[in-house]
């Protein structure tokens, strides 16, 4: 009997399967390295976000007003000067955090109940010494737009 035939046909499906497999390992490393990039930006943009959060913050302690005189509702962004070591606000995005992410923030009205002083969604009345803080932080990652918003709401203290 010859085996030689066989043999070689076992060879040649063994190193298919071989094949295949490694080809398999290569495409799940290369799904799990996209994976842990995407949620490595997803968290530097997180910090970016609570970093804005805390600028606008401390925005508010030097002065009530560097908030309260800015028009609700539209975005406005961040610039920090190293030389003064001071937070400034700007009417547009002078430059991306790392050439990837923009950082902006949009100050909204606070409504409270007038009966219980709850901030409520709409109606009521304004208060004046309350404002809503919404951090926005976007970026694209492999052609798609991504962002992460981080609320807070300051007092006139």
């Amino acid at each position: 009997m010859n085996n030689k035939g066989v043999t070689l046909i076992e060879a040649i499906v063994v190193l298919g399967l071989i094949g295949i497999v490694v080809v398999s390992l290569v495409q799940l490393n290369l799904a799990f390295s996209h994976s842990i990039s995407s949620e490595s930006l997803s968290v530097r943009a997180n910090a970016i976000a609570v970093e804005t959060l805390e600028a606008v913050r401390v925005l508010r302690d030097k002065n009530w007003n560097n908030l309260s005189n800015l028009t609700v509702s539209t975005p406005y962004y961040l610039s920090f000067s190293e030389g003064q070591n001071d937070w400034s606000i700007e009417n547009s995005e002078s430059n991306k955090i790392q050439n990837i992410f923009s950082r902006s923030f949009i100050v909204y009205s606070v409504f409270r109940d007038s009966s219980t002083g709850k901030i409520i969604n709409s109606g009521g009345s304004v208060d004046n010494n309350t404002l809503k803080i919404e951090a926005v932080v976007s970026w694209n990652d492999r052609g798609r737009d991504k962002n992460i918003k981080l609320t807070t709401y300051l007092a006139n203290f």
